[in-house]
């Protein structure tokens, strides 16, 4: 079954996450905007790394299991 953005990936950032991001001009919680390739690698650089949520936060770094899903939504293609 292909990885849902909507069902799937929304779910992994939480509303602090979104709330931040927002901010700074990167809504996670938008398909356009997270479909696009270098927007998509530089949330998962970011959360690969273990640097979002920022440890300041008091969230936990995603597990591997969350970063490999989110890995694997990119590689298929980014489906809404």
């Amino acid at each position: 079954m292909a990885i849902s953005f909507k069902t799937d990936i929304v779910p992994l950032f939480t509303s602090v996450d979104v709330e931040h991001t927002s901010r700074l001009e990167v809504p996670l919680d938008d398909h356009a905007y997270m479909s696009q390739p270098d927007n998509a690698t530089g949330v998962y650089d970011q959360v690969s790394k273990g640097t979002m949520p920022p440890s300041a936060s008091g969230e936990q770094p995603w597990s591997e299991d969350k970063v490999q899903l989110f890995k694997k939504w990119m590689d298929g293609g980014y489906a809404p």
